[in-house]
């Protein structure tokens, strides 16, 4: 890679991740593209990944009090 991948402003991500970890934040971002892009995941842990979130959604789901 020739350059530094950008990663998301403060704005875009503050409800999500506090000002004090965006540091540490913004250094996984970066490691996590730059292993993306020289190393993408193959299908079978694309496939993996998705059926863990579908059973994660429904077990949510099946817990949510109403």
């Amino acid at each position: 890679m020739s350059t530094a991948p950008e990663c998301p402003s403060t704005e875009e991500i503050g409800a999500v991740v506090p000002e004090s970890a965006y540091p540490a934040f913004t250094a996984g971002w970066c490691a996590g593209m730059t292993r993306r892009t020289t190393q993408p995941a193959s299908q079978d842990v694309i496939e993996e990944v998705a059926a863990m979130l579908d059973a994660a959604s429904i077990a949510d789901a099946l817990t949510r009090p109403e």
